[in-house]
C-alpha cells in the first residue's frame, strides 16, 4: 500500500551513511602519505580506528533520525 504524499517522510538523512565509505576508501591516498605516528601508532591505523568510531556515531544518528521520521513504524506492519 502506497503512502499518501502528505504522509511521506524525508529520509535524506540516510545519505550520512556515505561518509564512512568516503572516510575509509576515498581518503586512503591522502592518509598513506602522512608519516606522523601519534601515540606511536602509524597514522593510517589511527585513521581506521577513528573511522570505526565515526561510523558507529553516524549509524546511531541515522537510527535516531529514522525514529523521529517514523521510518521504523513502517517495519512493524
Amino acid at each position: 500500500m502506497a503512502t499518501p504524499p502528505s504522509r511521506r517522510r524525508s529520509l535524506t538523512h540516510r545519505w550520512l551513511l556515505v561518509v564512512p565509505f568516503v572516510w575509509q576508501v576515498a581518503a586512503v591516498p591522502l592518509v598513506n602519505r602522512v608519516s606522523a605516528a601519534p601515540l606511536h601508532i602509524p597514522f593510517p591505523m589511527l585513521w581506521q580506528m577513528a573511522g570505526v568510531l565515526l561510523t558507529s556515531v553516524l549509524i546511531g544518528v541515522v537510527f535516531r533520525l529514522d525514529r523521529a521520521a517514523g521510518a521504523l513504524d513502517e517495519d512493524e506492519r
